[in-house]
Order: structure tokens, then sequence, then C-alpha cells
């Protein structure tokens, strides 16, 4: 399906194909390749780190190596391989890790798929709870591209709304056409969108 993806999920792919494997799939440092290293791979989630980093700091440490014109030992040139909009999707991706209260518990990119088949009609492609069911129906579905807002969910929560649906609101309850598997997904797809 045609989807307009989050920022973050385009970022979670590349961060898994480039990043992970010094940074390690939590971003705490500890890749698979991370103990062959001279210098242990930064934190990704620690926030005395990544506080003080605005994403332009991030931009150019990923994009060149280089923090405020310091060579960063071992760091590699992204730039030299990834153009300027797939460092800002890593850069969403880092935002996440580093920001979000809940985990992800299943593949988002299954989620992506389940969302844009059976969500998107009234959530909307983008999340912003604008889809074409809005047009026709007096719904207000919940937008989830708000990072506060999605942060006071759980994802136990989520996963209840989802699977048993809303009795104040339109949200149906899925659990009879959608598997634990599926919902999960979403539930992981939801929570980048948010970033």
């Amino acid at each position: 399906p045609s989807a307009v993806l989050a920022k973050s999920f385009e970022g979670r792919k590349l961060y898994t194909t480039y990043c992970l494997v010094c940074h390690g799939e939590d971003g705490r440092g500890r890749g698979p390749l991370a103990s062959k290293l001279k210098k242990p791979p930064a934190s990704l989630v620690d926030s005395a780190r990544m506080d003080r980093h605005t994403d332009q700091d991030l931009f150019r440490i990923i994009e060149s190596g280089k923090s405020h014109e310091k060579l960063l030992d071992g760091m590699p040139k992204w730039g030299a391989v990834l153009p300027g909009p797939s460092i800002q999707t890593i850069i969403a991706y880092l935002r996440f890790m580093h920001r979000s209260q809940h985990p992800l518990i299943a593949d988002p990119e299954v989620g992506r798929v389940v969302y844009a088949n059976y969500c998107a009609s009234c959530h909307g492609i983008d999340g912003k709870g604008s889809g074409v069911m809005t047009k026709i129906l007096p719904i207000k579905p919940a937008d989830h591209t708000n990072p506060e807002k999605m942060n006071t969910l759980s994802n136990d929560q989520l996963l209840k709304v989802i699977r048993d649906g809303d009795p104040n609101s339109y949200m149906p309850g899925w659990k009879s056409v959608l598997s634990d598997a599926e919902i999960r997904a979403v539930v992981s797809y939801l929570r980048l969108l948010s970033y």
C-alpha cells in the first residue's frame, strides 16, 4: 500500500541497516560490532548526551563524523553514502528511541500494512485522524501523531482499545478481524507515527 510514512518509521529501517551494528537494537551502544571497536559507540538513549544535542548537531555528527568540528573517533562519515533526507529520518528515529516511554512490541513494518488496510480510512494515512470516513460519519478519530498524547497511553491501553473498541466513541474492536500479532504490530507502528 502506498502511504505517507512517518520519518521515524523510515529512520528505523535505516537505523537497522546502518547503525544497529554498532549502537545496538536498543541504542545503548552494544551492537554486534561494538566489542571490536577501539572506542565504545555512544549510547543514543542517554538523556545527558541526547538532550544537549540539537537535531542540527545530530545531523552534523551523522553526516560528517564530527561534533563541533572535532572528529569523533570511530564514527563513520555517513554523508558519503546517505543523502540528507535519509539522515533526517534517522534523527527522527533516534528522538523516538530517546524520548518514547514505550518500547516497540512487534514489527512496525507489519503494523504499517495492517494500519493502511484497516485503520487509515478513519485515522488517515498520516495518522492525524482525518481519514475519508470523517467526511461521511460524525466521528473524530484519534490523532496518533502527537508524541505527548501518545506517551500518556501505555502499550496495554492501546492494545485494549484496538482489540475491544471504545464504547464511548465510534472506535470498533478489531479482535474478530485482526490477530493478536497484527494488533501488536499496529501498536508499534502507532508509536513511530508520533515521532
